[in-house]
This record gives C-alpha cells, structure tokens and sequence, in this order.
C-alpha cells in the first residue's frame, strides 16, 4: 500500500511541476524587458541557450546548467510547487556575478529610489569629505 501512495504522489507532483512550470516560469517578453536600451532584444537575456545536460565550463570557471527550453526561467521543482512562486535560480560561486547579484538583491529587497551603487559612491564621498575635514581642522 505504502508504495502506491508514494506513486499516486509522485503522478500528481510530476503533473504539478508541469503546471506551475508553465504558468509560472515561462517567460514572455513585454515591454520591460526592453527597457534601459534593450531595444531588439530581452535584457534577461530570454532565451536562454538550451543545454543537454549540466557541466562545470573550465575556462570560465562557472556551473552551466541543463535547460531544454529556453523561455522558461531555470527553477527548482520543490520551490515552484510548494510556494507556487516564479523563481529564477542562479549558480554564483564568486567575482563579478556575485557581486551584480548582491546589488540586484539589494535593489530589490530595499526598493529606495537610490540604487544601491549610489549609496555606495555618497558613503564613499562622505567618508573623504570627513577625512579632509580632520586634516584641515588638524593644520
């Protein structure tokens, strides 16, 4: 009995991911996509190129990930059916792509109308006007 309620559960999973894979991953382009100079193309860089199976890419020191269809946003199938929420997820070890995606979240979680690279250069320039103050006040 246990066994055939494993199977039942994996049928409607399975159908789940389906679903909410299509509803809810799918990407179809609209206006912003094309913002910022993106003119002829997806600033999310849709499609995707499609991949038979993941790999580690040496020369660029990254983790490619399998996609079979290029307009669907890659996801895990746990998070798309249980919290039924669009989700792109990314491999991001370390350098540049970490960085941007620290700024993205940033961004995003913060929703000032100052971008966080911004807040970053006035912090920057405060701190040097301080330090020029102390010296000028020091002579």
């Amino acid at each position: 009995m246990p066994i055939e309620i494993l199977n039942k559960w994996e049928s409607v999973f399975v159908t789940e991911i389906k679903k909410c894979g299509e509803i809810l991953q799918r990407h179809r382009c609209r206006p912003v996509c094309h913002k910022y100079g993106n003119e002829g193309q997806c600033r999310f860089l849709f499609p995707h190129e499609t991949v038979e199976a993941s790999y580690f890419d040496a020369e660029t020191k990254s983790v490619v990930l399998m996609c079979r269809d290029g307009n669907v946003n890659y996801f895990n199938p746990y998070i798309l059916v249980f919290c039924r929420h669009n989700h792109d997820l990314k491999c991001i070890l370390s350098g540049k792509s970490a960085k941007a995606a620290m700024f993205y979240i940033s961004d995003y979680i913060t929703k000032m109308g100052v971008k966080t690279y911004e807040m970053l250069s006035l912090l920057s320039l405060t701190e040097q006007f301080y330090h020029w103050q102390c010296k000028v006040a020091a002579s």
